[in-house]
């Protein structure tokens, strides 16, 4: 009796699930739904930088009409994560040392100013949000993973502090930042060592927070966005002396 209630509950759960993402699609055009679901190929490795986007086939991957599929990719476009070359199509952008080295400043300079208000606007359960995130992310670099996956950890945990700040504009722009250097970037090149650095910082970092220490938080995500950036920049400028 018991195990039937729990199998009733699992199938009422897994139902309202779906019902949930059906509505969630309604809420969407097909354009938004197509921009979405490319992004999360690319995410997911299942698109890295440097493809052509052949878009008859994501139209019939995606089950959706051509149209949408090159108005999404238009959109991305626009966002300087894919270009198109005239005759030829869209390809996935690759990110160079210079662009990447620009996206990171940008970073470090949003990222820095917004301490003060997320301190201000920190709470129990933000700091249990951003904890959470932390973990996940800790969790992938002690475990064999795609390091695709570990750059959507990554990229959740800073955004979840982002949020805090409570500034959709500047939200919006550090989500574009970093979707632009890592859907950009490809995960092959990143070294073992500076991601386990990187999870030891992310964990210093949230620390600072508990303590609502707005110099060490601040001084502590410069350091790491720097990090960051010379690691990135590093193995850009390395891999293209191997290509000449």
């Amino acid at each position: 009796m018991s195990g039937n209630r729990v199998r009733t509950g699992t199938k009422a759960m897994a139902k309202r699930s779906v019902n949930l993402k059906r509505k969630h699609d309604a809420l969407e055009s097909p354009v938004d739904v197509a921009f979405r679901k490319i992004k999360e190929m690319m995410y997911h490795h299942e698109i890295v930088p440097g493809q052509k986007l052949i878009y008859q086939e994501l139209a019939k991957k995606l089950n959706m009409s051509i149209t949408p599929i090159v108005q999404a990719l238009n959109r991305l476009q626009l966002l300087n994560i894919v270009y198109s070359e005239h005759n030829k199509g869209y390809y996935v952008g690759e990110t160079d040392a210079v662009e990447a080295k620009e996206l990171f400043i940008a970073r470090e300079a949003l990222e820095t100013f917004i301490v003060p208000s997320i301190i201000k606007n920190l709470t129990d359960k933000k700091i249990s949000a951003i904890e959470k995130a932390m973990k996940e992310h800790t969790k992938g670099v002690s475990v064999p993973q795609y390091r695709r996956m570990l750059m959507i950890k990554d990229t959740d945990f800073h955004l979840r502090i982002v949020e805090c700040a409570e500034n959709k504009i500047i939200y919006n722009i550090c989500k574009l930042i970093l979707e632009q250097i890592y859907l950009k970037y490809r995960p092959e090149y990143m070294r073992e060592p500076r991601l386990k650095e990187a999870a030891e910082e992310h964990n210093m970092i949230l620390e600072s927070l508990k303590k609502r220490d707005v110099r060490k938080a601040r001084r502590l995500i410069k350091q790491h966005i720097k990090k960051g950036r010379e690691h990135i920049v590093g193995s850009l400028l390395e891999d293209k002396s191997i290509v000449l």
